[in-house]
């Protein structure tokens, strides 16, 4: 009889474990719009992280009931707790830095054109990203005990998005139309890793702008979701800068760093130029080190042609 009796509570332990943990239909996150033409959902990137914390933890749970279970049939086998050791990881995680395996591969060139096969740019571009204004809105952020957020707009393979996280820079939401260099050297290449402090998404500027205003309720005068720092990878014209800084900037101290063209539309030659939040513009130069400067269209725009624009790349604009 006593058997019995345990053998019924085993099989009445098992029926709560198999419905405690049934699996449940995914659920899409609020912030992102379902009606975005022709992309998926812009998840950044390392949230398979925070998968992988939430498995884990759902692992610790079905084991501790497995082990009630084991405990009520009278079989006494000790399990081993794995919550330090979980916990443990977590935070090594936490504290292991940005890089792209494309990181140091960038070489000085006579053209300040991303190569179209690693859409990684030359070295110029980086140096010009590691300069004194960032650094400059950086030491502010940190005397005022903040936090400070990176934009990286034209992320490519990720090299500009370590350069602003070696600059000090931990906050980055880093995007690109395209995901591919950033999958093969951020994801994919085993050195390559993207703490949880860093979102990539698979987003055109325009798109993401779009998300942001939706996220923030289209204010731009409260500091929530606003960026201390916005650098561009690729050419834009004036009035999209402008936006930008107008838009995203941290009223007090924000900057953006991006090649403008010398003229509306005329994606031959672009001026390196810092603005304010105002759109005011503090610095320009027409070269970076011994070269003018050139950079990829901007891939949103009809004027764009060439191997960088639609057709030829597969870009589809928003509709």
């Amino acid at each position: 009889m006593k058997r019995a009796t345990t053998t019924a509570l085993s099989f009445t332990l098992f029926a709560e474990y198999s419905a405690a943990f049934a699996p449940t239909a995914p659920t899409v996150p609020a912030f992102y719009p379902q009606n975005v033409v022709s992309l998926p959902s812009p998840i950044p990137l390392h949230e398979r992280i925070h998968d992988a914390s939430t498995a884990a933890d759902n692992t610790l749970q079905r084991r501790q009931f497995l082990s009630q279970i084991i405990i009520s049939t009278a079989a006494i086998i000790p399990i081993p707790s794995t919550a330090a050791v979980e916990a443990t990881k977590l935070d090594d995680v936490s504290d292991r830095p940005f890089h792209s395996a494309a990181y140091g591969q960038e070489e000085y060139t006579n053209s300040i054109v991303a190569s179209r096969d690693t859409n990684i740019s030359p070295r110029e571009v980086y140096d010009t990203i590691a300069s004194d204004y960032l650094k400059n809105v950086l030491e502010l952020v940190n005397k005022e005990g903040g936090v400070a957020r990176a934009l990286d707009v034209g992320a490519g393979a990720g090299v500009s998005t370590e350069v602003l996280y070696r600059l000090g820079y931990h906050q980055i939401d880093a995007l690109d139309w395209s995901g591919t260099a950033w999958q093969k050297y951020v994801m994919d290449d085993p050195s390559g890793y993207c703490p949880p402090n860093v979102n990539f998404y698979e987003l055109d500027d325009e798109r993401y702008l779009d998300l942001w205003k939706v996220k923030y309720n289209n204010s731009n005068n409260s500091p929530e979701g606003s960026f201390d720092v916005i650098v561009f990878n690729f050419a834009v014209n004036e009035s999209k800068a402008n936006q930008f800084a107008t838009t995203l900037l941290n009223k007090q101290h924000g900057i953006l760093l991006a090649p403008i063209n010398t003229m509306n539309d005329y994606w031959l030659k672009q001026n390196y130029k810092v603005m304010n939040s105002e759109g005011a513009v503090l610095w320009s130069t027409s070269d970076v080190g011994a070269w003018s400067v050139q950079f990829q269209p901007d891939v949103t725009q009809d004027t764009c042609s060439g191997v960088w624009c639609a057709p030829f790349n597969g870009f589809q604009k928003k509709k």
